[in-house]
């Protein structure tokens, strides 16, 4: 055997066991050691590193503020505020060692030509790109953040309805449906009517307590099979949005059955979830902790891939059902945000998270169209009960085949114009290189030529504070739109007066 030929043994022998252990540390060690390996790591090689990752974070009983929920986020940043100034330990939770590790994994795969759409959107090129770094993130739409009903459905050609979660009578209906049931029975069988209610609500109660409503759920995939579905296109719609977004994806799941298994989305030990996927970004854990001052392309991450659920099934069945828990969440999170210590952002008010939720299911319906073919990847591998290493295969293998990549430039400009605003394609809007006078940087807000970058609230931008101008532009459209309701009304009263 040859020196080269014992080398590589050697090296194989040192990944093997690296992956078979789930030592997470030590493959990041052999591939900084070994950075001529990645671009030739195999599919099988790449699916056992992600298995790994997936066997590591449900191991770890660290939490993180970055699954969907973020159920404390409220006092995630009250005890981050309360330990400044004092000698107390400021280390988040979320920021623990596998996660971490898991985040190096990923960017080490993305520069090594293995991760090609991995952080596609809104993130610098990889260092190995043929692409110049830009001034800021690049989304698809650049401009301004605000978006009003009318022009979300002029850019997704979509109408509001479709994004909001139709309302769901399934309880109401499946208890009359057994209540009729149980009143057959009871006539039928001489069963006292009042017991066989008690033992239902007994059997319901065990049921959400012991295994978080699965037994319910099951039965209900029976009835409406179409539900699972709709369940998987949904996720898939958080994870791509997730990984297009850089955001290291760590597990999903399709059931409460596989959710109690499963510490990750609540296990045994607490109430699970029917379904969620779960991911890592870094920044806002850093942020929401108070290590770093809390930045606009954070919240704008989190609020697309909150949407990204809710945007997937208006994509693919023209309205979306589930994604009630989601908008909530949102809404959590963005009122966690409320004025907290030096890095305060400005006060969420109603209006604004309402335009933030536009904002989020408008970019995640754009980049999941852009990259479709990576989506059914997705949904495939998820349907065929892929883990986490098939899915990562499945997308980039279909982003490979067909030629997409790192976004180089948006699809178009939003400008603050008329009563709705105005949606200008690249076509247009890649001629024009100032707007009113003023330059448009890259991630969208307008910057004032004669000002520098900073921060507004606390929040770095990269010029005027797209918070403040926001929340401006949303009261001046709601003044718009009261004073024509105002005038309709009185046309209206007209016409009733000369009718009698």
């Amino acid at each position: 055997m040859s020196l080269q030929e014992a080398t590589t043994t050697t090296t194989d022998d040192a990944f093997t066991k690296a992956v078979e252990s789930n030592n997470l540390q030590a493959l990041i060690s052999h591939l900084k050691s070994n950075p001529s390996s990645i671009p030739n790591l195999t599919n099988a090689q790449l699916t056992s590193i992600f298995d790994a990752i997936e066997v590591a974070t449900a191991e770890t009983d660290e939490n993180t503020v970055n699954k969907r929920a973020i159920e404390d986020a409220t006092l995630i940043s009250a005890t981050s505020s309360s330990s400044k100034g004092s000698n107390a330990d400021v280390e988040f939770r979320s920021l623990d060692r596998v996660r971490s590790q898991m985040t190096q994994l990923y960017q080490l795969l993305r520069e090594g030509g293995q991760l090609n759409v991995f952080g596609a959107i809104g993130r610098k090129p990889p260092s190995s790109s043929k692409f110049a770094t830009p001034e800021g993130p690049i989304y698809p739409t650049m401009g301004s953040k605000i978006i009003t009903p009318n022009l979300l459905e002029q850019i997704t050609g979509m109408e509001m309805i479709n994004l909001t979660p139709r309302p769901t009578n399934l309880l109401l209906y499946g208890g009359a449906a057994l209540a009729v049931l149980e009143g057959i029975l009871s006539l039928y069988l001489h069963i006292n009517f009042n017991l066989l209610v008690f033992c239902t609500l007994l059997l319901a109660l065990l049921d959400q307590v012991l295994v978080s409503g699965a037994v319910f759920e099951t039965g209900l995939r029976m009835v409406l099979p179409e539900m699972k579905t709709r369940i998987t296109k949904h996720e898939a719609g958080h994870f791509l949005c997730a990984y297009l977004l850089g955001c290291p994806v760590e597990g999903v799941v399709l059931s409460t059955w596989a959710a109690l298994q499963d510490g990750r989305f609540g296990g045994r030990s607490t109430r699970a979830v029917s379904a969620g996927t779960s991911y890592y970004d870094l920044d806002l854990s850093e942020q929401i902790s108070g290590m770093k001052p809390l930045t606009r392309e954070s919240i704008d991450r989190y609020s697309i891939i909150v949407m990204g659920g809710i945007a997937a099934e208006a994509v693919e069945f023209g309205r979306a059902d589930g994604g009630a828990g989601d908008e909530e969440a949102l809404v959590r999170f963005l009122r966690s945000l409320n004025p907290r210590g030096g890095n305060a952002v400005k006060s969420w008010s109603p209006e604004l998270i309402r335009n933030q939720a536009r904002f989020g299911a408008t970019e995640a319906v754009l980049l999941l169209k852009e990259y479709k073919p990576c989506y059914d990847a997705l949904v495939d591998a998820l349907e065929r009960g892929g883990d986490l290493g098939n899915c990562i295969v499945a997308i980039e293998n279909a982003a490979k085949k067909e030629g997409l990549g790192w976004l180089p430039k948006p699809f178009g400009m939003v400008l603050d114009e008329g009563e709705h605003g105005k949606w200008i394609p690249i076509e247009e809007s890649d001629m024009m290189s100032s707007t009113n006078g003023n330059s448009l940087a890259m991630d969208g807000s307008n910057v004032d030529p004669t000002s520098t970058n900073g921060e507004t609230n606390g929040v770095p931008t990269y010029g005027e504070d797209p918070i403040t101008s926001t929340e401006h532009f949303l009261q001046k459209y709601r003044e718009e739109m009261e004073q024509k309701l105002a005038s309709i009304d009185q046309k209206l009263d007209e016409l009733d007066r000369k009718s009698d």
